[in-house]
């Protein structure tokens, strides 16, 4: 039967059209590259989503801004409005994503703090779930997907943290021991499935730190040391080089490979002490692979940088 490509599968056309593709070719077609898009950003209205938006519209982009609850016009150039929880209203997310090409999916609880983890765990599993599953169906295949470090296991863990080496990489062991880093490793997990279930599909998760300029990042975790600093092993990333992550996520989606995963971390700690120091004094049986001079990061995003181009400029 006829079979719909949207239309930044195809160069040679300017609209979606019916076309038959053979068997092989339906399993099988690719993604080209395509710098005029529509994208679908969920948790437009976040600290993240704001950016995103702002990168997406100046790099000449279309926008639908998606929100859980009714957000009037922000002005945005080519953009539009739509409402849909994620998490418990898959109409409506397929709704929001109808006629797009690529879609950043932002939206989750960003913390468990004071809030149940029944609530934490379902709802940012459905909310991935939902996600993934109406970008699947509407036959978009550039899809980013907002994860994070903590997929790991790290800042809320339950029980004590222990790393094999750093810095820390994307094959890094995941052990989460709380229900944000639980929901986290299984929506990395459903995305690598709706890889497989869909073939040419291609999804980035993005292994994002706390996002905050680093003075602000710092002062949080002095505050409270033991967990905000050395459980999130002293991280922090800009909110403007999170957005650039996300965007080239979805513009360079023929680099992937299905579904990839990208640490998007800064280059730096918040803090002034050596890390080879403080991982001796904190992590002693992790192994150190490379200098881990200065005060590098205990995170590489090398593969960020060689796949999408990625680099953190900002200093703060």
């Amino acid at each position: 039967m006829p079979l719909r490509i949207p239309r930044y599968l195809l160069t040679t056309i300017s609209r979606p059209q019916l076309i038959t593709l053979s068997d092989p070719l339906r399993r099988h077609f690719s993604i080209t590259p395509n710098q005029d898009m529509k994208i679908a950003i969920t948790g437009a209205r976040g600290t993240v989503g704001r950016a995103v938006v702002k990168a997406a519209a100046d790099a000449g982009h279309a926008t639908v801004q998606v929100d859980r609850t009714d957000t009037e016009y922000d002005g945005t150039p080519n953009s539009e409005m739509k409402t849909a929880d994620t998490a418990n209203d898959f109409d409506a997310t397929l709704n929001a994503f109808r006629g797009c090409d690529a879609v950043i999916h932002l939206a989750a609880i960003p913390s468990p703090i004071d809030k149940g983890d029944d609530l934490v765990h379902n709802n940012n599993v459905n909310s991935s779930f939902n996600g993934f599953r109406a970008a699947a169906e509407l036959g978009i295949r550039r899809f980013c997907y907002a994860s994070s470090v903590n997929a790991i296991g790290l800042e809320y863990a339950t029980r004590p943290l222990n790393f094999d080496y750093f810095p820390v990489d994307e094959e890094a062991p995941q052990r989460p021991t709380d229900s944000y880093a639980l929901a986290k490793d299984e929506a990395e997990s459903q995305a690598r499935a709706f890889a497989r279930w869909y073939p040419g599909m291609n999804i980035a998760c993005m292994r994002i730190h706390a996002v905050a300029p680093r003075s602000e990042a710092q002062k949080g975790q002095l505050e409270n040391w033991d967990s905000a600093a050395v459980k999130s092993l002293w991280g922090w990333v800009s909110a403007q080089a999170t957005a650039r992550a996300c965007l080239l996520a979805v513009e360079k989606a023929e680099k992937l490979n299905g579904t990839e995963v990208f640490n998007v971390v800064a280059p730096t700690t918040t803090q002034d002490i050596p890390s080879r120091e403080l991982a001796q004094k904190y992590y002693p049986d992790a192994e150190i692979r490379g200098e881990l001079s200065g005060n590098q990061s205990f995170f590489t995003t090398e593969k960020a940088k060689r796949i999408l181009g990625w680099v953190h400029e900002e200093k703060e």
